[in-house]
Protein backbone atom coordinates (compact mmCIF):
# COMPACT_ATOMS: atom_id res chain seq x y z
CA UNK A 1 0.00 0.00 0.00
CA UNK A 2 2.77 2.37 0.94
CA UNK A 3 4.52 1.54 -2.30
CA UNK A 4 1.37 2.24 -4.28
CA UNK A 5 0.89 5.67 -2.59
CA UNK A 6 4.54 6.57 -3.21
CA UNK A 7 4.19 5.60 -6.87
CA UNK A 8 1.09 7.77 -7.27
CA UNK A 9 2.84 10.74 -5.64
CA UNK A 10 5.88 10.25 -7.84
CA UNK A 11 3.73 10.12 -10.97
CA UNK A 12 1.98 13.32 -9.91
CA UNK A 13 5.28 15.13 -9.41
CA UNK A 14 6.50 13.98 -12.81
CA UNK A 15 3.32 15.23 -14.41
CA UNK A 16 3.75 18.68 -12.84
CA UNK A 17 7.34 19.20 -14.01
CA UNK A 18 6.51 20.26 -17.67
CA UNK A 19 3.87 22.68 -16.41
CA UNK A 20 6.29 24.21 -13.92
CA UNK A 21 8.99 24.54 -16.55
CA UNK A 22 6.54 26.08 -18.99
CA UNK A 23 5.38 28.52 -16.31
CA UNK A 24 8.93 29.72 -15.80
CA UNK A 25 9.45 29.98 -19.52
CA UNK A 26 6.26 31.96 -19.92
CA UNK A 27 7.37 34.30 -17.15
CA UNK A 28 10.69 34.87 -18.87
CA UNK A 29 9.17 35.49 -22.29
CA UNK A 30 6.62 37.94 -20.90
CA UNK A 31 9.39 40.28 -19.74
CA UNK A 32 10.04 42.93 -22.42
CA UNK A 33 13.43 42.68 -24.03
CA UNK A 34 15.79 45.50 -23.13
CA UNK A 35 15.70 48.07 -25.93
CA UNK A 36 18.93 48.39 -27.89
CA UNK A 37 20.70 51.71 -27.35
CA UNK A 38 20.33 53.69 -30.57
CA UNK A 39 23.53 54.80 -32.23
CA UNK A 40 23.87 58.55 -32.02
CA UNK A 41 25.04 60.00 -35.31
CA UNK A 42 27.43 62.88 -34.78
CA UNK A 43 26.28 66.15 -36.26
CA UNK A 44 28.30 67.20 -39.25
CA UNK A 45 30.11 70.44 -38.56
CA UNK A 46 29.54 73.13 -41.14
CA UNK A 47 32.36 75.08 -42.75
CA UNK A 48 34.24 77.48 -40.50
CA UNK A 49 34.88 80.92 -41.96
CA UNK A 50 37.10 83.78 -40.81
CA UNK A 51 35.14 86.06 -38.51
CA UNK A 52 34.15 89.35 -40.08
CA UNK A 53 32.29 91.83 -37.90
CA UNK A 54 29.45 92.99 -40.15
CA UNK A 55 27.97 95.45 -37.70
CA UNK A 56 24.36 96.53 -37.83
CA UNK A 57 23.58 98.79 -40.76
CA UNK A 58 20.66 101.14 -40.33
CA UNK A 59 18.75 103.24 -42.83
CA UNK A 60 19.37 106.96 -42.66
CA UNK A 61 16.40 109.08 -41.63
CA UNK A 62 16.43 110.81 -45.02
CA UNK A 63 17.36 109.44 -48.43
CA UNK A 64 20.35 111.34 -49.79
CA UNK A 65 18.77 111.36 -53.26
CA UNK A 66 15.11 110.96 -54.16
CA UNK A 67 14.40 107.62 -55.82
CA UNK A 68 12.83 109.23 -58.86
CA UNK A 69 16.13 111.00 -59.57
CA UNK A 70 18.12 107.76 -59.62
CA UNK A 71 18.29 106.29 -63.15
CA UNK A 72 19.04 102.65 -62.28
CA UNK A 73 16.43 100.13 -61.14
CA UNK A 74 17.95 99.29 -57.76
CA UNK A 75 20.68 101.01 -55.77
CA UNK A 76 22.18 101.11 -52.31
CA UNK A 77 24.82 103.49 -51.02
CA UNK A 78 26.32 102.77 -47.63
CA UNK A 79 28.77 104.55 -45.38
CA UNK A 80 30.19 101.37 -43.92
CA UNK A 81 32.42 103.29 -41.51
CA UNK A 82 29.33 104.81 -39.90
CA UNK A 83 27.15 101.78 -40.78
CA UNK A 84 24.54 104.04 -42.37
CA UNK A 85 22.56 103.28 -45.53
CA UNK A 86 22.40 106.71 -47.17
CA UNK A 87 20.46 105.75 -50.31
CA UNK A 88 18.03 102.88 -50.70
CA UNK A 89 16.17 102.42 -53.96
CA UNK A 90 14.54 99.00 -54.18
CA UNK A 91 17.64 97.74 -52.35
CA UNK A 92 15.90 94.70 -50.86
CA UNK A 93 14.26 93.63 -54.11
CA UNK A 94 15.46 90.35 -55.60
CA UNK A 95 17.72 90.95 -58.61
CA UNK A 96 20.15 88.98 -60.76
CA UNK A 97 23.76 89.86 -59.79
CA UNK A 98 25.52 88.71 -62.99
CA UNK A 99 29.32 88.82 -62.56
CA UNK A 100 29.26 90.81 -59.33
CA UNK A 101 28.82 87.24 -58.04
CA UNK A 102 32.57 86.90 -58.49
CA UNK A 103 33.19 89.04 -55.40
CA UNK A 104 31.94 86.12 -53.30
CA UNK A 105 33.96 83.65 -55.38
CA UNK A 106 37.14 85.68 -54.91
CA UNK A 107 36.45 86.15 -51.20
CA UNK A 108 36.20 82.43 -50.50
CA UNK A 109 39.24 81.51 -52.61
CA UNK A 110 41.32 84.26 -51.04
CA UNK A 111 40.38 83.22 -47.50
CA UNK A 112 41.51 79.64 -48.17
CA UNK A 113 44.71 80.68 -49.94
CA UNK A 114 45.64 83.11 -47.17
CA UNK A 115 45.07 80.55 -44.45
CA UNK A 116 47.20 77.95 -46.24
CA UNK A 117 49.82 80.44 -47.49
CA UNK A 118 49.08 79.40 -51.07
CA UNK A 119 48.30 82.75 -52.67
CA UNK A 120 51.40 82.75 -54.86
CA UNK A 121 51.73 79.00 -55.33
CA UNK A 122 51.15 77.66 -58.90
CA UNK A 123 48.56 75.12 -57.76
CA UNK A 124 45.58 75.94 -59.97
CA UNK A 125 45.43 73.69 -63.03
CA UNK A 126 42.79 74.25 -65.68
CA UNK A 127 40.77 71.10 -66.37
CA UNK A 128 38.03 70.27 -68.83
CA UNK A 129 35.51 70.74 -65.99
CA UNK A 130 36.90 74.25 -65.42
CA UNK A 131 35.86 75.17 -68.94
CA UNK A 132 32.36 73.75 -68.56
CA UNK A 133 30.69 77.14 -68.91
CA UNK A 134 27.99 78.58 -71.18
CA UNK A 135 29.20 79.22 -74.71
CA UNK A 136 28.66 82.97 -74.52
CA UNK A 137 30.53 83.43 -71.24
CA UNK A 138 33.10 86.13 -70.79
CA UNK A 139 36.45 84.34 -70.48
CA UNK A 140 40.08 84.98 -69.59
CA UNK A 141 41.19 82.63 -72.40
CA UNK A 142 42.57 79.89 -70.17
CA UNK A 143 43.33 76.47 -71.68
CA UNK A 144 43.33 72.94 -70.32
CA UNK A 145 46.64 72.26 -68.59
CA UNK A 146 47.46 75.89 -67.82
CA UNK A 147 48.90 76.22 -64.32
CA UNK A 148 48.35 79.48 -62.44
CA UNK A 149 48.85 80.87 -58.98
CA UNK A 150 45.79 81.70 -56.92
CA UNK A 151 46.66 85.39 -57.18
CA UNK A 152 46.76 85.18 -60.99
CA UNK A 153 43.37 83.45 -61.04
CA UNK A 154 42.01 86.22 -58.81
CA UNK A 155 43.19 88.87 -61.28
CA UNK A 156 41.67 86.94 -64.19
CA UNK A 157 38.38 86.67 -62.28
CA UNK A 158 38.12 90.22 -60.99
CA UNK A 159 39.57 92.15 -63.95
CA UNK A 160 38.67 90.16 -67.06
CA UNK A 161 35.62 88.68 -65.30
CA UNK A 162 36.47 85.29 -66.79
CA UNK A 163 33.94 82.59 -66.04
CA UNK A 164 36.73 80.10 -66.70
CA UNK A 165 38.88 81.81 -64.07
CA UNK A 166 36.00 81.88 -61.58
CA UNK A 167 35.52 78.13 -62.03
CA UNK A 168 39.24 77.60 -61.47
CA UNK A 169 38.97 79.37 -58.10
CA UNK A 170 35.90 77.30 -57.23
CA UNK A 171 37.68 74.03 -57.99
CA UNK A 172 40.74 75.15 -56.05
CA UNK A 173 38.64 76.01 -53.03
CA UNK A 174 36.21 73.08 -52.98
CA UNK A 175 37.44 70.51 -55.55
CA UNK A 176 34.19 70.82 -57.53
CA UNK A 177 32.00 73.71 -58.57
CA UNK A 178 28.95 71.99 -57.04
CA UNK A 179 30.61 71.83 -53.64
CA UNK A 180 31.77 75.39 -54.03
CA UNK A 181 28.23 76.63 -54.60
CA UNK A 182 27.25 75.02 -51.29
CA UNK A 183 30.12 76.91 -49.68
CA UNK A 184 28.96 80.17 -51.25
CA UNK A 185 25.49 79.75 -49.79
CA UNK A 186 26.89 78.80 -46.40
CA UNK A 187 29.04 81.94 -46.44
CA UNK A 188 26.02 84.01 -47.42
CA UNK A 189 24.16 82.68 -44.39
CA UNK A 190 27.05 83.48 -42.05
CA UNK A 191 27.23 87.03 -43.46
CA UNK A 192 23.53 87.47 -42.71
CA UNK A 193 22.36 87.68 -46.32
CA UNK A 194 18.63 86.99 -46.34
CA UNK A 195 17.88 87.68 -50.00
CA UNK A 196 20.70 85.80 -51.71
CA UNK A 197 21.07 82.36 -53.27
CA UNK A 198 23.85 81.15 -55.56
CA UNK A 199 23.81 78.50 -58.27
CA UNK A 200 27.26 78.99 -59.81
CA UNK A 201 30.62 80.66 -59.18
CA UNK A 202 30.50 83.17 -62.02
CA UNK A 203 27.03 84.73 -62.11
CA UNK A 204 25.62 83.42 -65.38
CA UNK A 205 21.86 83.86 -65.20
CA UNK A 206 19.80 81.21 -63.46
CA UNK A 207 16.30 81.67 -61.97
CA UNK A 208 17.60 80.52 -58.59
CA UNK A 209 20.75 82.66 -58.67
CA UNK A 210 19.82 86.00 -57.12
CA UNK A 211 20.66 88.64 -54.55
CA UNK A 212 19.63 92.13 -53.46
CA UNK A 213 21.54 95.39 -53.68
CA UNK A 214 21.86 95.49 -49.89
CA UNK A 215 23.11 91.90 -49.73
CA UNK A 216 25.66 92.61 -52.46
CA UNK A 217 26.87 95.62 -50.46
CA UNK A 218 27.48 93.29 -47.52
CA UNK A 219 29.45 90.90 -49.74
CA UNK A 220 31.47 93.87 -50.97
CA UNK A 221 32.07 94.98 -47.39
CA UNK A 222 33.39 91.52 -46.42
CA UNK A 223 35.56 91.63 -49.55
CA UNK A 224 36.86 95.10 -48.62
CA UNK A 225 38.19 93.92 -45.26
CA UNK A 226 41.06 92.25 -47.16
CA UNK A 227 43.44 94.94 -48.53
CA UNK A 228 44.97 92.54 -51.08
CA UNK A 229 41.57 91.90 -52.62
CA UNK A 230 40.88 95.63 -52.81
CA UNK A 231 44.25 96.10 -54.49
CA UNK A 232 43.47 93.42 -57.08
CA UNK A 233 39.98 94.72 -57.83
CA UNK A 234 41.36 98.26 -58.05
CA UNK A 235 44.03 97.41 -60.66
CA UNK A 236 43.39 98.36 -64.26
CA UNK A 237 45.93 96.11 -66.02
CA UNK A 238 47.86 93.03 -64.97
CA UNK A 239 50.48 90.88 -66.70
CA UNK A 240 50.33 87.17 -65.88
CA UNK A 241 53.10 84.73 -66.74
CA UNK A 242 52.40 81.03 -66.21
CA UNK A 243 52.93 77.57 -67.75
CA UNK A 244 50.83 75.68 -70.30
CA UNK A 245 50.19 71.91 -70.32
CA UNK A 246 53.62 71.23 -71.84
CA UNK A 247 55.48 73.40 -69.37
CA UNK A 248 56.02 76.19 -71.85
CA UNK A 249 55.73 79.78 -70.70
CA UNK A 250 52.57 81.77 -71.45
CA UNK A 251 51.89 85.45 -71.01
CA UNK A 252 48.54 87.18 -70.69
CA UNK A 253 47.55 90.81 -70.16
CA UNK A 254 44.27 91.23 -68.31
CA UNK A 255 42.42 94.54 -68.25
CA UNK A 256 39.73 95.62 -65.83
CA UNK A 257 36.29 95.94 -67.38
CA UNK A 258 35.44 98.58 -64.76
CA UNK A 259 36.48 101.88 -66.28
CA UNK A 260 36.06 103.86 -63.04
CA UNK A 261 39.59 102.81 -62.02
CA UNK A 262 41.10 103.61 -65.44
CA UNK A 263 42.65 107.08 -65.21
CA UNK A 264 42.38 107.47 -69.00
CA UNK A 265 38.63 106.88 -68.99
CA UNK A 266 35.91 109.55 -68.82
CA UNK A 267 34.32 107.32 -66.16
CA UNK A 268 37.37 107.44 -63.89
CA UNK A 269 36.63 108.31 -60.27
CA UNK A 270 39.22 109.36 -57.71
CA UNK A 271 36.95 107.98 -55.00
CA UNK A 272 36.76 104.40 -56.31
CA UNK A 273 39.36 102.05 -54.83
CA UNK A 274 37.94 98.82 -56.26
CA UNK A 275 35.05 97.79 -58.49
CA UNK A 276 33.35 94.80 -60.11
CA UNK A 277 31.19 94.79 -63.20
CA UNK A 278 28.43 92.51 -64.38
CA UNK A 279 26.00 92.11 -67.24
CA UNK A 280 23.53 89.60 -68.63
CA UNK A 281 20.38 90.15 -70.62
CA UNK A 282 18.35 89.18 -67.56
CA UNK A 283 20.25 91.28 -65.00
CA UNK A 284 20.96 94.38 -67.02
CA UNK A 285 24.15 96.21 -66.03
CA UNK A 286 25.30 95.59 -62.45
CA UNK A 287 28.18 97.30 -60.67
CA UNK A 288 29.82 97.41 -57.27
CA UNK A 289 32.05 100.31 -56.23
CA UNK A 290 34.19 100.33 -53.09
CA UNK A 291 34.89 104.01 -52.41
CA UNK A 292 36.91 106.13 -50.02
CA UNK A 293 36.32 109.73 -48.98
CA UNK A 294 37.97 111.53 -46.07
CA UNK A 295 39.20 108.23 -44.63
CA UNK A 296 35.73 106.72 -44.56
CA UNK A 297 34.71 103.72 -46.66
CA UNK A 298 31.58 103.69 -48.78
CA UNK A 299 30.00 101.01 -50.94
CA UNK A 300 27.80 101.79 -53.92
CA UNK A 301 25.84 99.03 -55.63
CA UNK A 302 23.87 99.66 -58.82
CA UNK A 303 21.58 96.98 -60.25
CA UNK A 304 19.11 96.65 -63.11
CA UNK A 305 20.73 99.47 -65.09
CA UNK A 306 20.21 100.03 -68.78
CA UNK A 307 23.05 101.01 -71.08
CA UNK A 308 24.43 104.42 -70.16
CA UNK A 309 22.80 104.62 -66.71
CA UNK A 310 25.45 103.25 -64.33
CA UNK A 311 28.06 105.99 -64.43
CA UNK A 312 25.59 108.89 -64.36
CA UNK A 313 24.20 107.25 -61.21
CA UNK A 314 27.73 107.03 -59.79
CA UNK A 315 28.40 110.72 -60.56
CA UNK A 316 25.08 111.71 -58.99
CA UNK A 317 25.96 109.90 -55.77
CA UNK A 318 29.44 111.45 -55.69
CA UNK A 319 27.98 114.91 -56.19
CA UNK A 320 25.58 114.60 -53.28
CA UNK A 321 27.86 112.66 -50.93
CA UNK A 322 31.37 113.98 -51.51
CA UNK A 323 31.10 117.54 -52.83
Amino acid sequence: MRRMIAAVVLLGILALIPALVGFKQDQKSSTPAKAATPEVEQMKQGPVFPKIEMGSWSLSDTNLIANEDIPVGALTFVNVTEQKILIDKNANDRVFPASTTKLMTALLAYEKASEKNELDQPIITIKSSTLDIPWDSHIAHLAIGDTLTVRQALYATLLESGNDAANSLAEYTSDSTDDFVKLMNARAEVLGLTGTHFMNAHGYSDPNHYTTANDMAKIAYAFSTYPELVEIAGTYEYKAEFKDKDGNGKRRWWYHLGSSINERSVNYSKYVTATKTGYTDESGYTMVFIMNHQEETYILVTMQAKSGQTFPAMRLVEEYAFQ
